[in-house]
């Protein structure tokens, strides 16, 4: 009668397992055999959990420990301690993705505040700087902001750990382009009303690209035909809206949270916070590919990538440096009035959405004294 009970516990591969501590009696064989069901039945297996996906990425020293317990001398279990999660792990989605809002929140305050950093590097240093440093901005700006948060976890792994580095980068990565489409997004939607743009006025807008006559103060005549003001250059309407917006839209705008920065640029001839020459240089290079997008009959899919509009860029910035060095005087206080304008504007109640240009007056600049 035993052989017939454990030969049903077991496959055809497998032998009997010869009790230990022989008995004659009927309860003790029966004892025996409960203890083998149970024993078949608890045995621990090593299947995929349903939320294994999302569990954290944990660095090397965090997994965890593996220990015995048992709820009696029979059923041993194998149980793993939970790992004691560090600030340098990271959340993925079933897909495998890391997502910022997914995180904990170290690394969220890390992965923001580099964000902010590299917006500033942007407008402070270069338009365009996955042309000149790729991957390199976001891994300097996340060891630095982690460094400065005393987060010594995140700062550690991002020196040892590529595929981290790799992954926290990309979430900072991603926004350059995103700033740099919200400039041209706010180019296009602007772009009829401010140079008078009917539906179909492919070939003006395409004139209005020649010559560099976009980046001008402009005047129009009873046929709405624009004429720049020669004197005001970098000083349209349309440039310091988009200036505004971007530097003032909120508490969290550059303009607002890296108020520093202009303070310091303000050490020179005029003695007035002024606009940096790079994101000058940007903004009319958005205006640019605005012009450009409607004289291809505004396409649905228009990119505004540094592969397509590079040497715009690079040509607004050679000429605002060379007019800073040719007329110094003359060019400080140009950028100190495009930033007064771009900060009063905010100030007037104009920014935060989409306005249409010809419905305000903006300030004369070519009538404001000089310091």
């Amino acid at each position: 009668m035993l052989s017939d009970e454990v030969a049903s516990l077991v496959t055809h591969t497998q032998k009997p397992r010869k009790s230990s501590k022989p008995s004659d009696s009927g309860a003790d064989r029966s004892s025996a055999s409960a203890a083998d069901r149970k024993r078949v039945t608890e045995t621990p297996t090593w299947g995929d959990v349903d939320d294994a996906v999302s569990e954290s990425i944990e660095s090397t020293t965090t997994g965890g420990e593996l220990s015995i317990s048992s709820d009696n001398e029979d059923t041993p279990k194998l149980v793993r301690t939970p790992a004691k999660k560090s600030a340098a792990s990271l959340v993925r989605t079933e897909k495998g993705k890391v997502k910022l809002l997914d995180q904990n929140l170290p690394t969220r305050q890390v992965i923001q505040a580099a964000i902010s950093e590299v917006k500033c590097h942007v407008m402070f240093v270069h338009g365009y700087p996955e042309l000149v440093e790729k991957n390199q901005l976001s891994m300097r700006t996340l060891l630095s902001v982690a460094e400065k948060r005393g987060v010594d976890a995140i700062k550690e792994r991002l020196q040892v750990d590529e595929l981290y580095a790799l992954q926290l980068g990309a979430l900072v990565d991603a926004r350059i382009p995103i700033m740099r489409r919200e400039l041209k997004d706010d180019a296009c939607t602007n772009v009829d009303g401010y140079f008078r743009l009917g539906h179909k006025d492919f070939t003006k807008a395409k004139t209005l690209t020649e010559k560099l006559v976009y980046i001008y103060a402009m005047k129009f005549d009873g046929n709405n035909n624009a004429t720049p003001i020669r004197n005001r250059p970098y000083q349209g309407e349309l440039l310091v809206l988009m200036i505004s917006n971007q530097l003032f839209h909120s508490s969290r705008a550059v303009g607002v949270k890296f108020a520093s920065r202009f303070v310091e640029i303000a050490k020179n001839k005029s003695k007035r916070p002024e606009i940096p020459i790079p994101f000058l240089a940007l903004v009319a290079t958005a205006v640019y590919s605005a012009l450009l997008w409607k004289s291809l009959g505004s396409p649905g899919k228009f990119n505004f990538s540094g592969n397509q509009f590079s040497e715009v860029y690079s040509y607004h910035v050679k000429s605002l440096e060379r007019l800073k060095h040719d007329a110094p005087g003359k060019f400080h206080y140009m950028m100190a009035d495009i930033y007064e304008a771009a900060h009063k504007l905010k100030h007037n109640g104009a920014t935060g959405d989409h306005i249409e240009l010809n419905a305000f007056e903006l300030l004369d600049l070519e009538g404001m004294e000089e310091d």
